[in-house]
């Protein structure tokens, strides 16, 4: 009887204390939105889904305390001075955020890319090279990264375009940064801007022009929802006065299932945006 008791407190203890087998937990870090800002434009050739592409890179871990939130360098074509190998893009051959990247750019053009970790690496964590002259840092299970990408050369695929499936959330690609105040969330602003439906097959994925204020007078918009859908609740605070951004919005914060005449239920959008006033 003694061994019994013994056995039970035995038991008792190690629930108290933590001890027996447990399931490891994953570390689950606080992501960024996938944003891209184009630093230089191209003036070569296109890159679309399907094209063979030639690019140079820098990565960072993303840290939201540094200039431009880049933390440390995790890796480098620029420091090795050749540029990546050549890879089809748009097609899932590198991971998926370069492929949002890099669809789209001309050749010498230079975009600066922020990927959370599911358009990056996701669950799996990469450790530096062995060889390590330039002092690169693991990137850990579930890093968002920064990417400065230069397109260095494109060779036009001879197959039929390629559909990339659109993406299911909010992409925001600033094209011109502006010099006035910040809108911040809640406000109304006065904007103009270009509808599109979302076309995988096209470089820039601008399908149909749904509508447009272009040439006409901006609109007041107040940021919130019901008012405006939620990618634009979500997507224009941080815009300044007389900047331009490009918003992908999917469904289910768009229009969701609900169809109009020009845009059909459950489509991906995309909105040239160009901030001209904060109310």
């Amino acid at each position: 009887m003694f061994q019994f008791f013994a056995a039970v407190a035995c038991v008792a203890a190690l629930t108290a204390c933590g001890g027996g087998s447990k399931t490891p937990t994953v570390e689950v870090k606080p992501q960024p939105a996938f944003q891209v800002t184009e630093t230089l434009a191209g003036t070569g050739t296109q890159a679309a889904a399907g094209d063979l592409v030639v690019i140079n890179f820098v990565g960072y871990l993303y840290d939201s305390s540094k200039p431009g939130s880049k933390g440390d360098k995790v890796e480098s074509s620029v420091d090795t001075g050749k540029p990546a190998t050549p890879f089809v893009v748009g097609v899932g051959t590198v991971i998926t955020g370069w492929d949002q990247t890099i669809v789209g750019m001309k050749v010498g053009a230079k975009r600066t890319a922020i990927l959370p970790a599911n358009m990056a690496y996701g669950t799996v964590a990469r450790s530096a090279p062995t060889t390590n002259p330039f002092g690169y840092k693991d990137i850990p299970a579930n890093s968002a990264l920064v990417y400065d990408i230069e397109l260095v050369d494109v060779v036009k695929a001879s197959v039929p375009p390629v559909s990339v499936p659109p993406p299911t959330t909010l992409q925001i690609t600033d094209t011109v940064i502006g010099t006035g105040a910040t809108v911040a969330a809640g406000q109304t602003i006065t904007a103009n801007y270009t509808l599109y439906l979302y076309d995988g097959t096209r470089a820039d994925f601008r399908g149909t022009a749904v509508e447009t204020t272009i040439g006409k007078t901006p609109l007041d918009f107040p940021l919130t929802n019901p008012g405006v859908i939620l990618g634009w609740v979500q997507g224009i605070p941080g815009m300044k006065i007389g900047g331009k951004r490009s918003l992908i919005v999917p469904p289910d914060l768009g229009y969701k299932s609900t169809a109009t005449a020009s845009i059909p239920a459950n489509s991906t959008l995309i909105f040239d945006i160009e901030l001209v006033g904060i109310k």
